[in-house]
């Protein structure tokens, strides 16, 4: 594709096994045992509602459902599988990443080698990847944007050789399991749609003006969206998700789209990409992509244009990015960087790439941040997994606590305490009650979760007098483990004192 001189010369085919055997041993043993992050728990949480109540359950839309219909299929098949036995759903969860994220370094390594016909390339990209944070936190933890990101990777390299001038006679026929594959990485991750674009930009790279060729491809994505679109229906049934009607996703942008006026905004927002990808990488790339432009590498920039800028720009401006979103797209500034070594110094090529994985490993400090996580990856591990139990201890706390009448108010931590719930009353009855509010009947016992922000301290007594005078909540104990909430004792009102979990660092 690319102007490169192919590779150097060697036996190159032990890279290939290579990156899986390194892809296994440093993903596999790390594997949380629990929920790592607030979005699987609510998928989660989900899940049980839906298998215990139907499509119409209160806890359907937890987390947006409709964007991840194929996931929610496979992880309610999995538990019939396991005769509902939900202490087995995070495993499920996060094994089944790690399988995927393993399986994603076959169609990533062949993508790119095909693609600049250059195995060396191809191999210290992929290795990178392999330690990319945002890359590594999604091998141990489940969320379903990684197994879309295999399913693309698979239809990119159909595609590609789809579009191959020297295979015209019979491309036609790679572009229909190109769609097949597009299709399924939308029913696991509809975010997938955001870029699609690469599949276009690599018409341009490959200067293919065959009208056929175009025509082929502007269709095949059409019908993998409608594809979609009808299929999700047929798996989640009646629904009132978020993306399923006009006035929902009007409702939704209207909640996260967010125009601000200030650049600290696009800063942090700017912060989980970099992190996501490493600092190291993340200036590198921007390096890398400095100098093609300078250069005018039409060829490298329509590649990371396509493939990266819609998400990111999409990214920046809505609201609680973090480095989960942008997974997708480290993967073509990881190459661009790549390409650059390789261009500059191809007998180094894969020594720099060690020195750009070192670098991120030594730039930040060990973190158990999801939403900017470190490039000290294994240091890491270790406390997120301490923070996952502390997670799963106060979950417990809070559903042993002896009152009928319990308001738990909070944000990331609710959905642990529904689900230990959910787990260990399998009789509960759900109903919402609210935009991110629900009420639990367990027996006698009534719990209520109120998603609840306080940004500044002395908004506290405004925020607490709301709820309590629109949920009725006079007579209920209070308990948070995002708020201190000693306040409201000397106002009358029942509280349990129960540690706090920093918010900083999500």
């Amino acid at each position: 594709m690319l102007p490169l001189s192919g590779d150097p010369p060697g036996n190159k085919s032990y890279y290939l096994p290579l990156l899986i055997i390194i892809s296994i041993g440093s993903h596999f043993p790390f594997i949380l045992n629990g929920f790592g992050e607030i979005d699987a728990t609510k998928i989660a949480v989900s899940v049980i509602d839906i298998l215990n109540n139907g499509s119409n359950a209160a806890f359907t839309n937890f987390y947006f459902s409709d964007v991840i219909p194929l996931y929610i299929l496979y992880l309610k098949w999995f538990m019939r599988l396991l005769n509902y036995d939900y202490s087995y759903l995070p495993i499920v969860m996060n094994y089944t990443n790690a399988v995927f994220g393993t399986l994603t370094i076959v169609p990533a390594f062949l993508l790119i080698r095909q693609l600049y016909r250059n195995s060396t390339i191809a191999f210290c990209t992929v290795l990178a990847l392999i330690f990319a944070p945002s890359f590594y936190q999604a091998n141990v933890m489940g969320f379903p944007h990684l197994i879309a990101f295999f399913f693309l990777l698979v239809s990119l390299n159909f595609y590609l050789s789809g579009i191959d001038i020297n295979r015209k006679s019979r491309g036609y026929f790679f572009l229909f399991p190109a769609g097949v594959f597009l299709t399924i990485a939308f029913l696991f991750k509809s975010d997938i749609v955001l870029v699609t674009g690469i599949y276009f930009g690599l018409l341009i790279i490959n200067k293919i003006r065959d009208k056929g060729t175009i025509t082929g491809s502007f269709l095949m994505i059409l019908v993998s969206g409608v594809s979609f679109l009808i299929l999700r229906n047929i798996i989640l049934g009646p629904s009132s998700g978020t993306t399923m009607s006009k006035e929902g996703l009007s409702k939704w942008y209207a909640f996260s789209l967010i125009l601000p006026s200030s650049i600290g905004y696009y800063v942090a927002q700017a912060k989980p990409i970099a992190y996501g990808m490493g600092i190291a990488s993340f200036c590198m790339g921007l390096i890398a992509f400095s100098y093609y432009l300078f250069k005018k590498r039409s060829d490298v920039l329509v590649f990371i244009v396509s493939w990266a800028a819609l998400p990111t720009i999409f990214w920046l401006i809505m609201i609680g990015n973090n480095a989960r979103h942008n997974m997708i797209t480290v993967l073509p500034v990881l190459v661009i960087i790549i390409v650059l070594f390789y261009e500059k110094a191809p007998r180094y090529t894969i020594i720099l790439t060690i020195i750009l994985i070192l670098s991120n490993f030594l730039l930040t400090a060990p973190s158990y941040s999801i939403l900017k996580p470190s490039g000290s990856l294994f240091k890491s591990n270790t406390l997120l997994e301490d923070r996952m139990e502390t997670f799963q201890t106060l979950a417990k706390e809070i559903t042993n606590i002896d009152d009928n009448k319990i308001a738990v108010l909070g944000t990331f931590h609710n959905p642990h305490v529904i689900i230990e719930l959910m787990r260990t009353h399998p009789s509960y009855k759900a109903s919402k009650i609210g935009r991110e509010n629900y009420k639990i009947q367990v027996g006698e016992r009534e719990y209520v979760f109120i998603y609840f922000v306080v940004v500044k301290p002395e908004d506290m007594k405004e925020g607490i007098d709301h709820i309590i005078q629109e949920y009725k909540l006079e007579n209920h104990l209070f308990v948070s483990v995002t708020y201190y909430l000693g306040s409201l004792e000397s106002r009358g009102l029942k509280i349990k004192k129960i540690d706090i979990i920093k918010r900083s660092g999500l």
